[in-house]
C-alpha cells in the first residue's frame, strides 16, 4: 500500500465518519417529504429550500449575520492588540499570560456563560447589558476571545523583532510599520481567525436564549424549534445545508483573495 495513502487513512476515516456521512444525512433530509403527521419520508422535493425565502426567515438570517459579524469584528479588534503584546514578550512570560487567559475555560461553557451573566447584571459602566444586543455580543466575545488570541499570537510571534526595529530605524512611523510590515505578514491569520469566530456564531443558541432572553429570533433558535418543536426536519436541514454551503464559499473565496494579494 502506498505510504501516503496509509498515513492519510485515519484522516479519511475521520472525514467520512464525522463530516461527509452526517452532512449526507442532513442533505437527504433537506429534500425529503414531510407528511401531515410530521413524519419524514424519503423522496426529493425543494419545498424546504423555497420556504427559506419567506421574508420572516430572511429576517432571521439577516439578524444572525449582523450578530455574527459584529461579534467577529469586536473579537478580532480586541484580540489583535493582546496577541501583539504577548508576541513581544519572552516565551516563558507569554506562557504565563496565556495560562491565565485560559483559566476560565477549565469550566463548562454554560457555567462560564451563567457566571458572565452575573457580571452583566451589575451593569458595568452604568449600562444595561442583559436582554440586549450588545450584551449578547459581549458574552460571545468573552467566550471566544482566547480562540482568537491564540492563532493571532502564533502568527505575530513569527514576525521578527529585528524587522520591526529596522523599519523604525529607517524612519517608518508606528502606523506605517503596522500597515506595511506587520499586517501583510499576519492578514492570512486574521482571516482564518475571523472564520473560526464567525462561522460558529451563526448557529449560536445559548447566548441569544440566556443573555438575550430569547427576545430576538436567531438562527440557532430557529434550528432548535424546527427540530424539537415544529418537527419540521426538512426545513431545519435545508437551513443547515445552506449555512454549510455559505461557509465553504467564504473559505474558498477568501482563501483565493488572500493568495492573489500575497
Amino acid at each position: 500500500m502506498d505510504r501516503r495513502l496509509l498515513l492519510s487513512t485515519p484522516y479519511l476515516i475521520w472525514l467520512f465518519a464525522l463530516v461527509l456521512a452526517p452532512f449526507s444525512l442532513i442533505l437527504a433530509t433537506s429534500v425529503a417529504f414531510r407528511d401531515v403527521h410530521t413524519i419524514v419520508r424519503p423522496g426529493f422535493t425543494t419545498d424546504a429550500y423555497l420556504s427559506l425565502f419567506d421574508p420572516l426567515y430572511l429576517q432571521v438570517l439577516g439578524r444572525t449575520l449582523l450578530f455574527a459579524g459584529t461579534h467577529t469584528l469586536v473579537t478580532i479588534t480586541a484580540a489583535y492588540p493582546v496577541a501583539f503584546f504577548l508576541s513581544r514578550l519572552e516565551r516563558k512570560e507569554a506562557g504565563v499570560y496565556i495560562t491565565l487567559l485560559l483559566v476560565p475555560f477549565w469550566t463548562n461553557f454554560l457555567i462560564r456563560l451563567l457566571a458572565f451573566m452575573d457580571v452583566l447584571r451589575l451593569e458595568p459602566f452604568g449600562i444595561q447589558w442583559t436582554f440586549t444586543f450588545h450584551g449578547m455580543v459581549a458574552a460571545m466575545v468573552f467566550n471566544t476571545l482566547p480562540f482568537a488570541i491564540l492563532p493571532l499570537y502564533a502568527a505575530l510571534e513569527k514576525v521578527p523583532h529585528s524587522l520591526l526595529e529596522a523599519a523604525q530605524d529607517l524612519g517608518a512611523r508606528k502606523r506605517q510599520v503596522f500597515l506595511e510590515v506587520v499586517w501583510p505578514l499576519t492578514k492570512t491569520a486574521v482571516f482564518a481567525t475571523a472564520l473560526l469566530v464567525f462561522i460558529p456564531a451563526l448557529g449560536e443558541y445559548l447566548t441569544p436564549e440566556l443573555v438575550g432572553g430569547g427576545q430576538s429570533f436567531y438562527l440557532g433558535t430557529f434550528l432548535q424549534q424546527q427540530f424539537l418543536i415544529s418537527r419540521n426536519w426538512p426545513l431545519g436541514a435545508a437551513a443547515i445545508s445552506i449555512l454549510i454551503g455559505l461557509s465553504v464559499i467564504m473559505v474558498s473565496v477568501g482563501g483565493k483573495a488572500l493568495e492573489e494579494h500575497s
